[in-house]
């Protein structure tokens, strides 16, 4: 009968074992830097690509936004990204010209470099993939300890 439970014990922990492996190796993989087609910031879920063409400072209308993540690890990042400017670089409207096409970006303290919008840039499905595996892995966490309180109040009573 003590066999049985032993039993249980042996793949409860093989379980547990290879639940923590999968988690570890989800968490250790790390990405790799790789070059990016052009430099860009996302703004207003739109990524623009950063050109050399400087705006004239008189051309500047109002603060519209900012960097707030950066990385050079080519991959979808939440929020205004950049791959080229640091977190806090600012972005600007331009007179005349619709914000949904081009923006200016302040690229020192006088200088404000031209952004051209290429399109949506699609970090819903990036934020969407991370709930998911948020709820997954807390899931399996709870599932375990479940299980885990579950056999040692049965052990317990036998």
């Amino acid at each position: 009968m003590k066999s049985h439970y032993l039993e249980r014990g042996f793949i409860l922990k093989n379980i547990i074992a290879s639940l923590m492996a999968f988690v570890i190796t989800l968490i250790s993989v790390e990405p790799v830097s790789a070059d990016w087609a052009f430099r860009s910031v996302v703004y207003s879920e739109n990524l623009y690509e950063v050109t050399d063409e400087l705006v004239l400072l008189s051309d500047i209308e109002k603060k519209i936004g900012k960097v707030t993540r950066y990385s050079d690890i080519e991959g979808t990042y939440p929020g205004n990204f950049s791959n080229t400017f640091p977190v806090g670089t600012e972005y600007y409207s331009i007179k005349d010209k619709d914000p949904k096409e081009i923006i200016a970006v302040k690229a020192n303290k006088n200088t404000f470099v031209k952004a051209v919008n290429r399109g949506h840039y699609d970090n819903d499905y990036l934020e969407t993939q991370n709930r998911i595996w948020i709820f997954i892995i807390g899931g399996i966490i709870v599932a375990v300890m479940i299980s885990i309180l579950f056999f040692r109040r049965r052990k317990k009573h036998i």
